[in-house]
């Protein structure tokens, strides 16, 4: 059993208060910022990953075989095709450092392969290709291009935002000096993805040079599968609400299922009020932060009411409140301390990844916060009124009390005479006389 009891229902209007108000908040963000940031799952668009280096090696091949090049890490590999079948030829950055090496090491290597070293000084580890595939060599050439590793001197967002308009929208994915971008356009025209990209390569290519463009991975969403998208995403969430409802309705009673819903409901807004706020992105990942923490939040809850639950039969003597207060005391350091570890798990995330999953730790970071808040204070509270609610609606109406016996009056008989007919009384005289 705990020490020590804490008043939790003493701060439950305080706890109203501060979740009615960030509500508020979130819900005036959404019209002052004008709605969401939708991701490219969310809205018919076109999504682009891109990095702006510069052309470093080119290759070209004119002779009767087939030649694939592929780049790893710095290394390239060669793969020969010819009616003796296939071999593979591998050239490591270990070996060979700066792109004048390796490109001296390239020639000649197969007849008719032709490299050309564009900056040979750059080191082969920086080397890379349009979305990391092999890719097979002609006489038209093949160029390589190499990342900036000048940390002082790179394009920045605003540049690339100046570039591409106010219509696009643009972040950076990775370390700055690195300058790979993510970009995403929404197809207002019903443009094909094609048209889409050379739209935005074109206009890259004309601030920064031509060939220092690398797409990395690119995205198109129509608008059909947006839509169908964004209701599926709202049914799932409510089914799941509803399912929960039920469920926690089974087990317990509708008093703790009302509240226990008001409460995942009222942790679901607070976290899109978040993303709000914060112009995250909302997307696939958004939803699934969504459901983990309305689940982990559920857990919580049952914790707690389920404390509840098995104090009512001991303590029968008490208040609601001093019961509610028991119980949560007694889970307390238990759902603070799991959501504490959980939060230290997913911390480093945040911090040092990128990308769909740093919004998807920072979005659970919060969550889990909210949630042991809302768990710990907002719940309770809501049980305890609406437990109170139902008792008054219950009671029956009250019998009025008899009055004391001094009160009542005393009603005295009074005789009441009959006439009896002459003949029956002949007849009563003469039984009475045989008697």
């Amino acid at each position: 059993m705990i020490n020590k009891t804490y008043p939790i229902t003493k701060f439950r209007f305080v706890a109203l208060s501060v979740s009615v108000v960030l509500l508020l908040v979130g819900i005036i963000s959404y019209f002052v910022l004008g709605g969401f940031n939708l991701g490219i799952d969310f809205q018919s668009g076109f999504s682009q990953r891109v990095q702006i280096a510069n052309p470093s090696l080119s290759l070209s091949y004119s002779g009767d075989d087939s030649v694939t090049v592929n780049v790893s890490n710095g290394t390239i590999s060669l793969i020969v095709r010819d009616a003796n079948g296939s071999r593979s030829l591998e050239y490591p950055a270990a070996t060979y450092a700066t792109v004048g090496e390796m490109a001296a090491a390239l020639n000649g290597a197969v007849d008719g392969l032709q490299a050309t070293a564009i900056q040979e000084k750059d080191p082969t580890t920086a080397l890379i290709t349009g979305f990391g595939l092999a890719s097979l060599l002609d006489t038209d050439g093949f160029v390589i291009n190499s990342s900036n590793q000048d940390r002082n001197n790179f394009v920045t967002i605003d540049e690339m935002r100046d570039t591409l308009g106010s219509s696009a929208s643009v972040q950076i994915v990775g370390e700055e000096y690195q300058q790979v971008f993510q970009i995403r356009l929404a197809n207002e025209d019903g443009l094909l993805e094609d048209e889409l990209s050379k739209q935005v390569n074109g206009s890259l290519t004309s601030t920064f040079g031509e060939g220092s463009v690398v797409v990395l991975q690119s995205d198109f969403v129509g608008p059909k599968y947006s839509d169908t998208l964004v209701s599926g995403s709202i049914l799932i969430i409510v089914v799941s609400i509803g399912l929960i409802l039920l469920y926690i309705w089974f087990r317990f009673k509708l008093a703790f299922a009302l509240a226990a819903v008001i409460t995942l409901v009222h942790d679901t807004f607070l976290l899109i009020g978040f993303i709000t706020i914060l112009r995250l992105e909302v997307s696939s990942t958004t939803i699934a932060a969504l459901l983990t923490i309305i689940g982990y939040s559920l857990n919580n809850v049952i914790v707690i009411f389920d404390r509840i639950r098995e104090n009512k039969p001991l303590l029968t003597n008490v208040s609601i409140t001093s019961l509610i207060d028991t119980s949560v005391s007694q889970s307390l350091s238990r759902t603070l301390f799991s959501s504490l570890t959980t939060i230290l798990a997913i911390l480093p995330l945040a911090i040092f990844a990128s990308g769909a999953i740093q919004l998807f730790a920072i979005e659970m970071v919060f969550g889990i916060i909210v949630g042991a808040y809302s768990s710990n204070l907002l719940a309770p509270a809501l049980f305890m009124w609406i437990s109170k609610d139902k008792k008054k609606k219950g009671e029956a109406h009250p019998v009025p009390a008899v009055e004391d016996k001094k009160n009542v009056e005393t009603i005295k008989a009074e005789p009441v005479t009959v006439d009896i007919p002459n003949a029956e009384r002949k007849q009563k005289g003469k039984r009475q006389q045989k008697k």
